[in-house]
């Protein structure tokens, strides 16, 4: 398949015109004031009154869009197929991949770290401003360095000794689409199509190592996670679009001072530096004290479990839930030694977090108390939902840890928890998946505080 990329270049004669555009097949092209970032890895322009998504683009350019999906009666979705007047920040994508018509899986590699953040930023801003009413200045915090996760040698991918510098060479679990002859790949951008990726410049060294040169005939998907701690690799190959067959080796994760064993299958942070980088976050943000009753919705394999698990001592508890049962599975295996950790293989629905605390719990002074003292929860890209916050926030947490991967689900959870009486207090928001448009937030929620009238009045 051959593409073009965009490229800086005077108006053509024969494209289109923005401004007189009303309709449009798949292929039309349209010249176009780009407008602000928006969710989802792309920007927004409008002709003939009709809204355009752009991806490829940067606010403030002029590019020339090609139109790639005219289906829909209020916008429509193009490519910025060349660059007509370029922003400061754009750069030369990185990937060979990377661009119109080809790999789908990062939107922002035609933009540098800085501008990136800033975008992401903006729509984390907007998100809680449309969502929840809230006006709230944001700025993105990029990541540590990676460090001691190098391989030490380069590979050829662009990806020195440091991976994760730059944006590059970080993401340390993939799933993998199959192509016809049996390589890896992954799709493009709204498309079943496989597009050969054997040097994918977001994937860490490791990670790339382990398939480097291997064929999957048959295969539907292959998913690689590695440990740049332990230096471990898992490799499960899927031959259906489910779960099939056993569960992949699992691999050991380095937080801190403990160790946690996940397989492929299991949700983990795709980052080096994003485990550690969210649990200091949220026990900053929650400060659980010796003796007090956390709850851990969305557990995962135990990871905030075990950091809540050693905050409130043996005196205190933590209920952990979570319904992926080969997470389950890990998280068992590595909060085994944690015996005031209860973990629960259910579903995270209202009633069973209306349920989730029986019995009571005492302070240090051995005062008998119930409830929930703090919580963190991490939930899934579509949120918790408002039945969900509201189930929780009946436990009158002192102090909850919203952890989130979309900002527009955090909106409506935070709009759901103001209805509740509670309000953000604090938000981080950190760029954990450099070159793509997503983001991770941690919002720090508390009751909130009503105003008393004065004595005598």
């Amino acid at each position: 398949m051959s593409t073009r990329r965009p490229r800086r270049s005077a108006p053509a004669s024969g494209a289109g015109t923005g401004a007189l555009a009303s309709s449009a097949a798949p292929g039309t092209l349209l010249d176009l004031e780009v407008g602000p970032v928006a969710h989802g890895g792309f920007c927004v322009a409008r002709t003939g009154g009709r809204v355009v998504f752009v991806r490829h683009a940067l606010p403030g350019e002029r590019v020339r869009a090609r139109v790639t999906d005219a289906s829909h009666d209020r916008y429509w979705r193009a490519d910025a197929v060349e660059i007509l007047t370029a922003a400061p920040g754009r750069v030369e994508p990185p990937c060979p991949h990377a661009g119109p018509g080809a790999c789908g899986g990062c939107d922002w590699q035609h933009a540098d770290l800085a501008t990136q953040r800033a975008g992401k930023a903006a729509v984390v801003a907007e998100s809680l401003r449309r969502f929840a009413g809230l006006d709230v200045p944001v700025v993105v915090e990029g990541p540590p360095p990676v460090g001691s996760a190098g391989t030490g040698a380069d590979t050829g991918t662009g990806v020195g000794a440091d991976p994760g510098a730059g944006g590059l060479g970080w993401r340390t679990r993939m799933r993998f689409a199959v192509t016809e002859d049996g390589g890896i790949g992954l799709r493009a951008s709204r498309s079943h199509l496989v597009l050969a990726t054997p040097d994918c410049r977001i994937a860490h060294p490791l990670l790339l190592d382990a398939v480097a040169g291997r064929r999957f005939p048959g295969a539907d998907a292959v998913e690689v996670a590695v440990s740049p701690a332990t230096r471990q690799v898992a490799v499960a190959v899927r031959p259906g679009p489910g779960p099939d067959g056993p569960p992949g080796v699992r691999v050991v994760e380095v937080v801190g001072e403990r160790r946690f064993a996940v397989g492929p299958e299991v949700f983990w942070q795709v980052h080096p530096a994003a485990p550690e980088v969210l649990v200091d976050a949220v026990r900053t943000a929650l400060r659980p004290r010796p003796g007090e009753t956390a709850l851990d919705l969305y557990a995962g394999a135990g990871l905030f479990a075990a950091f809540l698990a050693a905050d409130v001592g043996p005196r205190g508890r933590v209920v952990a839930m979570e319904s992926d049962a080969a997470a389950v599975a890990a998280a068992a295996d590595n909060l085994a030694d944690l015996p005031q950790v209860s973990l629960r293989g259910v579903r995270v629905t209202p009633a069973t977090v209306r349920g989730v605390v029986g019995g009571r719990s005492s302070d240090e002074s051995g005062t008998s108390r119930g409830g929930v003292d703090v919580a963190v929860l991490d939930p899934p890209r579509a949120g918790a939902g408002p039945a969900v916050m509201a189930a929780l926030l009946a436990h009158h947490p002192r102090a909850v840890a919203y952890v989130a991967c979309d900002p527009v689900a955090l909106g409506r959870d935070l709009a759901a928890a103001s209805t509740a009486g509670y309000e953000l207090v604090s938000l981080r928001v950190f760029d954990l998946f450099p070159m793509t448009h997503h983001v991770e937030c941690v919002a720090l929620l508390r009751p909130r505080v009503t105003e008393l009238p004065a004595s005598g009045k």
